[in-house]
């Protein structure tokens, strides 16, 4: 299943769109995480209205680091 299509905001870089499972229910889910002009990286599960979580740079990079590593 393709995930939707999403237009960029004003302050967005970038962004990337991702689906996984949810760890309540297993059901499907669709993440949003936004490169911000700020350098933040936002991070938020669909459905979940305006909840979500801003990373600084240097706190994203550990997580990519960290999944692509396999470690955590």
């Amino acid at each position: 299943m393709d995930a939707p299509a999403v237009m960029q905001q004003e302050n967005e870089r970038g962004r990337v769109v991702v689906e996984g499972k949810r760890t309540d229910d297993s059901a499907l889910c669709t993440v949003v995480v936004i490169h911000e002009r700020t350098g933040y990286w936002g991070v938020y599960p669909h459905g979940f209205g305006k909840f979500g979580v801003r990373l600084p740079s240097a706190e994203a990079v550990k997580v990519a680091q960290a999944i692509l590593a396999g470690t955590g």
